[in-house]
């Protein structure tokens, strides 16, 4: 039985830059304007630019400084849209970025990392 994905959320993982400049670079991305409290809403998804609480020595990306999280109201694939590009985006700008959540294979490069990192 093929249960449905859930496509309601995702968790960037972001290594470089600055709160101020990541928000701007998901802004540009989307084509959307940085609100408040470094927030980008776009259509029916919202992306959140919080430093990661989990921040530290940790060798793998749940310890980088940002992260970037992404909703969407309703649980189609309207996410897999708006990350997409926002990885692209910050892949592009040289900053290392891995998505986590339940439509990673959907993302670029299957599992939201890079091909050449």
């Amino acid at each position: 039985m093929k249960t449905a994905k859930d496509h309601g959320d995702c968790q960037i993982y972001l290594r470089g830059g600055d709160r101020e400049s990541v928000t701007a670079l998901v802004a540009a991305a989307l084509g959307a304007p940085a609100g408040d409290h470094f927030t980008v809403r776009s259509g029916r998804t919202v992306f959140q630019i919080p430093d990661n609480p989990d921040d530290g020595p940790a060798e793998d990306f749940v310890g980088w400084p940002f992260t970037i999280g992404a909703e969407a109201d309703g649980s189609d694939p309207v996410l897999v849209g708006a990350v997409s590009p926002v990885l692209r985006a910050v892949w592009n700008r040289g900053l290392d970025a891995v998505a986590a959540c339940a439509f990673e294979d959907e993302l670029p490069h299957l599992d939201g990392l890079p091909c050449h990192r």
